[in-house]
């Protein structure tokens, strides 16, 4: 897993004033990600328009998953392991966590209640949502878990148990994580799938073809007519239809009612249909196709209804229901989808331009219009749609553009399937610099008519930061940009702040974030808390320090090579807690606030012990390529923090190298034959391996007849109409004859009667044969193969 270290949706979308008015967040809004540009924004299904977007700072080709409610917003950068929470009311970044990218996390929110949850462990903390701060103590069950990352819609989270073939509800309240209910669905030890439902989960055994729907109360035990070996589920499923995608069986499983247990139906899919999930909307089955770019629809009864291409779509396609839509995100392009309940498609071109917010009230201005497509049968009823009548009719389906407030952008017209010649596309323009990311968590601890703040080091890739902004109701202060704390004198005790702080360099004002509430009070503060003590098992770090009376938290700060900032803090009620997604293999201190019940915070602890936190190693394999007798192979290796050794292996040849990361090149190989390339790491915390398999390129040869005047034949290779071709071995008499310098591919050889070539071809007598890809047989001796004419690198037939 992974998420973000510095998002940064910049201070024209969220840097509003203290006293400024975020935007409205309405039905039909849903935040996407675009990887190539570092964006994420939010469309509005009713306009067809992006109507929010910015930058996000570090994070640009990054894999980012979004989790998103009406009041939250989390970002979670599956390649750093942070994820960031950003509050939709006060349109700001106000929370941070580090989960780091070995385990397997997901994260779960509905309105205003939220969890992490680590399926590689199989534990599950209540989090504040805005904060990201966890929140109670844990709950442990039997790792691995499965789902984990959605509420149905009466609060229930879903999780799966493989080890004990359950699956299990639970209930998050006040910090407590309790388990609500248990239902068997698969023999232990099978693997699993689960899609959340509207009121309850959908389970699949894949190790067999029972499905169980579990709907309030009511369980309904079902059987596929397909083995689910390997079967995909939406983790969401909205609605009564739901579909389980068997890329084995090339095929999609449909309940139409989950609720009431079927009818279950099977979609063949074609061949042109990928094998990504399926997801039901409306009465209708969507299959994305990433090597097309497209989505196929079919009806519940398989019948094929339309094909939405998503124009100049590239990479895997996201899909997601969500406000009575579904949007279709590209996040490696400039394009989207939604699609209504009606069928009706709107293609979304997501860099067009978007009015910025004003810095107090307002509205975003009105969209330019978009093309709007429905099927030929009008919806899933197969009446006609008559919200809009149609402008035009092509191809049995409608097309309508709703009243314009500006003409609409030709860009958002899909190109024909066969475009014309055209002159190439533009290069695509260097990255415009960018403002600093926010400087998240924004940490505030009260005192007698003050606060004193900290907060984290905010990403600023194209310029060094010059200066944070620090703004309060009633203030606001500029601290210089090598600082990253502040105390605010002169406030009143008994008032509640909140405070935002935005770093500030030579391109701009980034994004704020935010703080929670504080509220000054006079008294004594608590004591001072001791030294804590760190210690560190592989990746994860434990901190525990002496309890100090008076104290109802603490707050616990990492400080890497002695710098607070670059990691997210905890508050915590006890006097231990666990720090994971540290930087691997750079040292560490702790220190440690205690915070009473009045809010009053003591002084800072003095440093922990240094530790060093440490990984296992792992490898990626980033490609691989192959010639006739050579097969090369690039990978890197993350040490872990450690040092790590690196063996690389081919088979079935036996060979090996050394080396941790770059290109490896095996020589020597055999033709046409495939080759398995493993890359294991190993340090003193454990070891990773990757595997690719690749084939060798089958050879090329050419007939080789040469005349020479010198020659006791001059005219042999030509008078006798070229050398022999053969059906089988066993065959004395050709089949035909090619002419010398015919060129033919190589597939294997084979040893038959000895062939004397003579003068013609160097004297070359050999009784190997080649075979031809025509499946005829022709003598080495009459060939020269194309490397170096070495036959020992052709496979045995």
């Amino acid at each position: 897993m992974a998420v973000m270290a510095g998002v940064a949706l910049v201070g024209t979308v969220f840097g509003l004033g203290a006293t400024g008015q975020a935007p409205d967040v309405l039905d039909g809004k849903s935040w996407l990600w675009s990887r190539g540009d570092g964006v994420v924004m939010r469309v509005s299904s009713g306009s067809g328009q992006v109507d929010l977007r910015q930058p996000v700072v570090d994070s640009r080709g990054h894999h980012i998953k979004v989790t998103q409610s009406d009041q939250y917003l989390f970002l979670h950068d599956l390649d750093t392991g942070r994820i960031t929470s950003v509050d939709l009311t006060r349109m700001g970044f106000s929370g941070s966590l580090a989960v780091g990218t070995t385990d397997d996390v997901a994260m779960a929110l509905s309105g205003s209640v939220a969890a992490v949850v680590n399926r590689s462990r199989g534990l599950i903390r209540v989090i504040d949502p805005a904060t990201l701060q966890v929140k109670g103590e844990p709950l442990q069950l039997p790792a691995p878990l499965v789902g984990g990352s959605a509420f149905d819609g009466s609060g229930v989270l879903w999780v799966g148990l493989p080890t004990q073939g359950t699956v299990v509800g639970l209930s998050l309240q006040d910090g407590a994580v309790a388990v609500r209910s248990t239902v068997p669905v698969a023999p232990p030890g099978h693997e699993l799938a689960i899609s959340v439902l509207d009121n309850g989960v959908l389970a699949v055994d894949r190790g067999g073809s029972d499905i169980v729907a579990v709907v309030g109360d009511d369980v309904h035990r079902m059987t596929a007519p397909v083995p689910l070996t390997g079967a995909l589920l939406p983790e969401r499923t909205v609605g009564p239809l739901a579909a389980l995608t068997v890329p084995a069986a090339q095929a999609v499983v449909t309940i139409a009612d989950v609720g009431k247990g079927g009818p279950i139906g099977r979609l063949p899919l074609s061949k042109k249909d990928g094998v990504e999930v399926a997801v039901p909307f409306a009465g209708r089955i969507y299959v994305p196709d990433n090597d097309n770019h497209t989505v196929q629809v079919y009806s519940v009864d398989g019948r094929s209804l339309s094909t939405i291409t998503i124009p100049a779509a590239e990479g895997e396609l996201e899909l997601e229901v969500r406000e009575q839509h579904l949007f279709i995100n590209a996040p490696d392009s400039s394009v989207a989808s939604i699609i209504d309940e009606g069928g009706g498609t709107q293609i979304i071109d997501k860099r067009e331009p978007v009015r910025t917010l004003p810095s107090q009230s307002g509205s975003v201005s009105a969209p330019p219009s978009v093309t709007v497509s429905r099927p030929g049968n009008g919806g899933p009823t197969g009446k006609p749609t008559t919200a809009n009548p149609p402008t035009s009719d092509v191809g049995g389906g409608q097309t309508r553009t709703p009243p314009p407030a500006t003409p609409p952008p030709a860009s958002l017209t899909p190109p024909p399937t066969t475009p014309p010649p055209t002159t190439p596309p533009p290069t695509t323009p260097p990255p415009v610099p960018q403002p600093p990311g926010p400087p998240i968590p924004v940490t505030a601890f009260a005192g007698d008519g003050k606060v004193t703040l900290t907060w984290g080091i905010a990403a600023s890739d194209d310029a060094p930061v010059t200066s944070y902004i620090v703004t309060w109701d009633g203030g606001s202060s500029t601290v210089a940009g090598d600082t990253r704390q502040t105390v605010v004198g002169g406030l009143t005790n008994g008032k509640e702040y909140r405070f935002r702080v935005a770093a500030v360099n030579r391109y701009g004002q980034g994004a704020p974030a935010l703080s929670g509430p504080v509220t000054p009070v006079d008294g004594t503060p608590p004591d001072r808390p001791a030294k804590p003590t760190a210690v560190a098992k592989g990746g994860n770090v434990t901190v525990t320090w002496p309890a100090v009376n008076d104290a109802r938290e603490y707050v616990v700060t990492p400080l890497r090579a002695g710098v607070a900032g670059a990691d997210p803090v905890q508050r915590v009620s006890g006097t231990s807690t666990e720090f994971s997604g540290l930087k691997l293999g750079t040292s560490y201190t702790f220190t440690v606030v205690a915070v009473d019940a009045e809010g009053r915070s003591s002084a800072t602890s003095p440093p922990s012990n240094a530790v060093v936190p440490v990984g296992a190693p792992n490898v990626t394999i980033s490609s691989i390529s192959s010639t006739a007798t050579a097969v090369t192979v690039k990978f890197t290796v993350d040490n872990g923090g450690a040092t790590a050794s690196c063996a690389i292996s081919i088979a079935p040849s036996g060979k090996t190298a050394p080396g941790c990361g770059g290109t490896t090149t095996f020589t020597g190989l055999t033709a046409g034959t495939s080759y398995k390339v493993t890359v294991t790491a190993t340090n003193s915390v454990g070891s990773d391996t990757a595997s690719v398999s690749r084939s060798t390129l089958t050879l090329g040869a050419k007939v080789t007849c040469v005349d020479r005047a010198s020659n006791p034949d001059p005219v042999y290779c030509t008078a006798t109409g070229g050398i022999g071709v053969f059906r089988n071995l066993s065959d004395t008499n050709d089949d035909h004859r090619v002419r010398a310098g015919t060129r033919f591919t190589v597939t294997c050889k084979q040893t038959g009667r000895e062939v004397y070539a003579y003068v013609y071809n160097n004297n070359k007598r050999s009784s190997v044969w080649l075979k031809m890809s025509t499946g005829m047989w022709i003598p080495w001796a009459w060939s020269t193969i194309d490397n170096g004419d070495a036959v020992s690198a052709v496979r045995a037939c």
